[in-house]
């Protein structure tokens, strides 16, 4: 049911009352912000107003806007930190209120969130978007008669309100009044004649209503108007399936796939599908999928443990198993088949306790003290139709080229380019010394181009700059043997010893990771199947010997930084953390850093305080990391 709020905050741009501050720059870039989020550019929108920010800190309308842009990108923890301090200073202003409402409503704390609501309402007692937001609130809460009511008192002052009117019905089908939610819809459909939505949510009461030639037949207006509704696509899949279509549904499904790759219940649904075909390798594929997409989706972890049983494989089905009860402890039949699977391992001690387990939920389920996930003789292996998509907005926010969660690239030393980062000290200006170009310790972005093109430089009259120019070229080309060589030329004291001792060590290090098959990337998200056996934690001991000394010596955020994914790949996860935090230490404004530290906090179970460093990374400018708090933050 849950629909998308963000337009009621885009109104509060508007709302938000600019008053002066003595500053004509600061309008400057609050309408820039503002004309950026407006266009659907939040990554943008926070670079902008972070320049503000910078000289202003505490500047309540410039932390307004970051968090709405942050709010858009589903970064609801970091938006609200940015409200928290927006209401420390204005506590009575309702568009922070209520941004801050639809936050934790988003987090699911929707409890607290009404308490914002209720004091906004005081505030703006005649706002219909306020009424709205508290009615989506009553119905998280559950309190669907409040809820019903709210919508209604939306629509008497915006009777042409779209999501008002479905969400009206939707109410209406929670408190079982079918008939009303009919109404609904059908009023719906003739105010808005020319949206899916309405039909859509029509064919869902038709098919739940086993009537599946009228479902059908709204189904196909709903596709007359939008050919691509995914939504309508998926419900026709079902209704194919349960004509005994099953190919035909199959084909359906992979149409609704194709159109919207994130869709995590196409998958579940179509992987259900392929197991009743006896695919269980194609289908045990969707699993996977669908669990990177939804990690804490109950469904998908249980019947990917399903399939795992019907492949004879017990240690991974007992993994799925496990991870399920993780996020659901009173999912009894979990348990059963745990047990059982924990017999096939010759597992009796663990397998009694699971047994034991299960039969205590059944017996509390039976007497009214658990819900629906501790009866054992409920299916979860069936076809979902009106489950929530848990495909995610930020795909459609964020740049369209795929950018994979995975820990960011080791500092390398670059040749004549600069970050906005404190320096080598001892390579700061080599070529005052011996005519080399500028060397600088660099964090590689996909947007930076650091390729060395020796032609570009003056003949260099010292044979040690030539050397070590080829040797980061050669890196560069990921002939990490050739640049071992190289670096074996020169000194090992002088201006270049440092630079030459890390380059030696991050040569090494690219050698243990990609000997003798070259991935591009090392993933911080397991994806499953048979992979290649990682290197060995003995293989980084020496670049970590090596890096270490060079701490001791010249100390810097780059060093720490590289130190802590070093030894991310060498499966030390507490000492990477130390590492990225030692880096954070010494530069607060190493997004890298943050990025990093977060996804290794996800590793270490920390999910709060790795939803935090990834929308700090977010906000230094880490687009990425918003992907990462979609697919990880927002369970």
């Amino acid at each position: 049911m849950q629909r998308r709020q963000a337009t009621i905050f885009l109104f509060a741009i508007i709302l938000f009352p600019l008053w002066a501050h003595g500053q004509l720059d600061r309008y400057y870039y609050y309408f820039k912000t503002q004309k950026q989020i407006t266009r659907g550019q939040y990554t943008g929108a926070i670079a902008a107003i972070n320049i503000f920010l910078n000289n202003q800190p505490d500047d309540d309308i410039a932390l307004y806007l970051r968090a709405l842009a942050k709010y858009n990108l589903e970064d609801y923890r970091g938006a609200l930190q940015d409200l928290d301090r927006t209401l420390l200073h204005k506590p009575f202003t309702p568009e922070a209120l209520v941004l801050r409402g639809g936050c934790l409503n988003q987090l699911g704390e929707s409890r607290r969130a009404m308490g914002d609501i209720r004091l906004a309402q005081e505030l703006r007692p005649s706002d219909r978007h306020i009424v709205y937001l508290r009615g989506v609130t009553h119905f998280l809460n559950q309190a669907y008669d409040s809820a019903a009511c709210d919508f209604a008192s939306t629509l008497a002052t915006d009777p042409d309100n779209l999501d008002a009117r479905l969400n009206l019905g939707i109410a209406h089908l929670q408190l079982g009044d079918t008939a009303q939610a009919l109404a609904d819809f059908e009023h719906a459909r003739r105010s808005h004649p020319y949206s899916a939505a309405p039909l859509v949510n029509l064919a869902r009461v038709y098919y739940g209503q086993k009537q599946q030639k009228e479902a059908l037949r709204t189904i196909g207006e709903a596709l007359a108007i939008e050919k691509t509704s995914t939504p309508a696509l998926l419900l026709r899949a079902l209704i194919e399936h349960d004509q005994g279509k099953v190919d035909q549904a199959i084909q359906t499904l992979t149409t609704v796939i194709r159109l919207s790759p994130r869709s995590s219940l196409a998958l579940f649904n179509r992987a259900i599908m392929l197991t009743e075909r006896e695919k269980l390798p194609e289908a045990l594929a969707d699993y996977q999928a669908a669990q990177e997409i939804s990690p804490s989706n109950v469904f998908i972890r249980f019947n990917r443990g399903i399939v795992h049983l019907q492949l004879n494989q017990p240690r991974r089905a007992e993994e799925a198993f496990t991870a399920a009860i993780q996020l659901l402890p009173q999912f009894a039949r979990a348990y059963s088949l745990r047990a059982e699977t924990r017999l096939q391992l010759g597992d009796k001690r663990g397998a009694k306790a699971d047994f034991d387990s299960a039969q205590l939920l059944v017996a509390k389920h039976k007497g009214g003290e658990l819900d629906q996930w501790s009866d054992t003789s409920r299916q979860f292996n069936r076809l979902i139709a009106f489950e929530s998509d848990f495909s995610s907005p930020a795909d459609v926010l964020l740049p369209s080229s795929p950018k994979s969660i995975d820990l960011l690239p080791l500092a390398t030393v670059a040749v004549g380019a600069v970050q906005p980062y404190s320096e080598w000290r001892p390579v700061l200006r080599a070529d005052s010394v011996c005519g080399a170009p500028f060397f600088s310790l660099v964090v590689p972005r996909e947007d930076t181009a650091l390729r060395v093109n020796v032609n570009l430089f003056p003949p260099l009259p010292n044979g040690h700059a030539v050397t070590l120019v080829h040797a980061v070229t050669l890196l560069e080309a990921n002939d990490y043997n050739g640049a071992l060589a190289q670096l074996q030329q020169l000194p090992s004291d002088g201006v270049f010893a440092p630079l030459v001792q890390y380059l030696r060590a991050i040569a090494l290090v690219q050698n243990a990771r990609f000997e003798p098959a070259l991935p591009s990337r090392v993933s911080i998200v397991p994806t499953g199947g048979d992979a290649a056996t990682p290197p060995r934690s003995s293989d980084y001991q020496e670049p970590l010997r090596i890096l270490d000394s060079l701490k001791r010596v010249e100390p810097t955020p780059y060093l720490d930084y590289t130190v802590g994914s070093v030894r991310f790949l060498a499966r030390d996860l507490k000492g990477a953390e130390r590492g990225f935090s030692e880096a954070i230490e010494g530069n607060p404004q190493f997004g890298e850093a943050y990025y990093n530290r977060g996804l290794v906090r996800l590793l270490l179970g920390r999910s709060e305080m790795a939803c935090l460093d990834l929308s700090y990374a977010g906000q230094l400018g880490i687009d990425q990391a918003y992907r990462a708090i979609s697919n990880h933050c927002n369970r």
